[in-house]
């Protein structure tokens, strides 16, 4: 049984490309990263939007909430609990949603 590598952070879209090159294809990694850009980056104008290397943390977050951890590794305790307030917070938000709408 191979030993699983701690994930402890990815600091940019470079990296976050490496490490899930084995299961996705470079052009989704791309533009998934791209799209999460784009929404936690609204006031930064467009173009200078997907100039930048660096990622936050909430970024690749988000990213390892949709796609998954990446093969051959498992996520730091600090990353896990970043990931756990991310969920809660998602489903926090989709609860005041149904409620607004009643």
């Amino acid at each position: 049984m191979e030993t699983l590598k701690i994930l402890n952070y990815i600091r940019n879209k470079k990296e976050l490309q490496e490490l899930y090159l084995s299961q996705m294809a470079e052009l989704y990694i791309r533009n998934e990263i791209n799209q999460i850009l784009r929404e936690t980056r609204m006031s930064i104008p467009a173009g200078m939007r997907m100039n930048f290397k660096n990622i936050t943390t909430r970024e690749a977050i988000i990213f390892i909430e949709q796609n998954g951890t990446p093969d051959d590794y498992t996520l730091s305790d600090e990353l896990n609990i970043k990931l756990k307030e991310y969920r809660e917070l998602l489903v926090n938000k989709k609860i005041s949603s149904k409620k607004e709408r009643i």
